[in-house]
């Protein structure tokens, strides 16, 4: 079977995000690597207020979406039976499927136990998402448990998007091998240039700002501190969710003059900041990949990073190690920048960064789709 006879659907549990209304990012992102040499549908459902079951297929440029909308209302049951029957009748409208990829555990893992039972298909599980971490918030629920259980044994592979992720993984899958392929990222988009020597020291953070993972209170923390020892820098924070709070506490605190608000912005409007800065912050608690640092590396920024997903290990080649929740050490590293204490080679970085290439990873997925179809 040729490559472009092969037909993935692709499930996910995450809801959609604000970039994407019909799809979380990463399942956008996913579907469009994987269509360039296969033939790849996406099915989403999502609930809303009332009414009957609404169907709609669109085409895009790699890949075929099916979105189809379910009556959320009604006791909990009532929502699960909806949300079924608008699955079979999204898969229902597909022929001859060779493969399932299911996007994260869950909650709506179950959906490809349903798909697999429908077209009797090897079914590929690939993690992304944090409930794995150990003594994290998320509490396991008998479903949960019984979700986990089903995949863990129906499940023809087992995938984490980094080593990370993959060692708070292995104790839920004693038994069984777990493959790591990781995101990818655009290195023509995000591709290196030379520095350019900054009057002030420019540091960039990209995220959500989310208080369960990101630990924002501790990079203002490590701000006011460096402020009074160093106040010739500036930090460029990307964020896409609202705002409006963290800039009135800045403004508090008297670090409106360091600290810049932007955002939200579209995937290809971020390399610019990455080319501006210095370096990259990362103190997040947790994270099971973090895309953001190797868009990083990929422009040639190194990285001040706690040990979290791929910067897990990372060599000092790469950029700063500092520890987790630990503000001082933060803004001991941001000195080093600031006093010009530390030098990193943009090939070196660049080289890290293609490991996470559209071409890398494809070719890590054409190995593991090859192993079971065609």
């Amino acid at each position: 079977m040729e490559d472009n006879d092969i037909h993935i659907l692709i499930l996910s549990s995450w809801y959609p995000s604000k970039e994407y209304p019909f799809l979380g990012n990463f399942v956008e992102r996913q579907a469009r690597l994987l269509g360039k040499r296969y033939k790849v549908t996406v099915v989403h459902t999502v609930a809303k207020d009332n009414g009957a079951i609404e169907f709609k297929k669109s085409k895009k440029t790699e890949f075929n979406e099916i979105l189809v909308k379910y009556n959320g209302n009604g006791h909990i049951f009532a929502r699960k039976k909806q949300e079924r029957a608008a699955l079979i009748r999204g898969i229902d409208s597909l022929d001859n499927v060779n493969l399932i990829i299911g996007n994260v555990l869950l909650p709506r893992g179950w959906q490809f136990l349903v798909a697999r039972k429908n077209f009797g298909c090897p079914v590929y599980y690939i993690e992304h998402g944090s409930y794995f971490r150990p003594k994290g918030p998320f509490k396991w629920g008998r479903m949960h448990h019984w979700i986990l259980g089903q995949i863990r044994k129906k499940s023809t592979e087992i995938i984490a998007v980094s080593d990370f992720l993959k060692v708070d993984m292995q104790p839920n899958f004693k038994k069984r091998e777990i493959n790591v392929i990781g995101n990818h990222i655009d290195i023509n988009l995000f591709s290196a240039k030379p520095k350019v020597k900054n009057d002030k020291t420019q540091f960039l953070h990209v995220s959500t700002f989310d208080h369960n993972t990101k630990n924002p209170d501790g990079i203002i923390e490590a701000v006011e501190l460096l402020k009074k020892e160093n106040a010739n820098f500036k930090l460029t924070i990307i964020c896409d969710e609202d705002i409006a709070d963290w800039i009135k506490h800045c403004e508090e605190l008297g670090l409106n003059d360091v600290i810049e608000f932007i955002g939200p912005l579209q995937w290809h409007e971020l390399a610019p900041y990455y080319h501006a800065s210095d370096a990259f912050l990362l103190f997040s608690d947790y994270e099971t990949f973090s895309i953001v640092l190797a868009e990083a590396w990929a422009t040639g920024t190194p990285v001040i990073s706690t040990s979290v997903g791929i910067a897990n290990g990372m060599s000092s080649e790469l950029g700063i190690q500092v520890e987790k929740g630990i503000s001082e050490d933060l803004k001991n590293a941001m000195l080093q920048f600031m006093n010009s204490e530390v030098q990193f080679d943009q090939n070196k970085l660049a080289a890290k960064a293609a490991e996470y290439s559209s071409a890398s990873i494809l070719n890590e997925w054409t190995k593991l789709v090859g192993k079971h179809v065609g």
